[in-house]
């Protein structure tokens, strides 16, 4: 038995088991700061190298760039939040909160926000 659903549908689905915080993720939109830089010039008809750095407007020291994989960024973020907001709770702590549904939505959204940044970048 085949099922067909439509493009309506599917939005609505994906919408459902692809819930985030949009408080949370709209907080990361307003302060990350995209800078690119040059590392070195021209040489042998190379391209330069280049580098992209993501900081956070009044989060010194919680930035990170492109040589950074996913998982040290979903790091950082996460740590800057845990450290310098109050947006984490008791809930985030310990192996026992691994499945709590708050958690999983916090770290969802974390995830999406960087696909979204670095899909910008592209």
């Amino acid at each position: 038995m085949k099922i067909i659903i439509n493009e309506n549908e599917k939005g609505q689905i994906s919408s459902q088991h692809e819930e985030i915080d949009r408080s949370l993720f709209n907080f990361l939109l307003r302060r990350i700061k995209v800078e690119e830089r040059d590392l070195g010039t021209d040489w042998l008809g190379d391209k330069p190298l280049r580098v992209t750095e993501y900081s956070f407007e009044g989060f010194p020291g919680f930035g990170f760039n492109t040589f950074n994989n996913k998982k040290q960024m979903e790091y950082k973020i996460v740590e800057m939040l845990v450290e310098e907001t109050d947006m984490v709770g008791e809930w985030f702590f310990g192996p026992h909160n691994v499945n709590n549904p708050e958690r999983q939505k916090f770290m969802k959204t974390v995830r999406n926000f960087l696909n979204f940044i670095l899909s910008e970048q592209k």
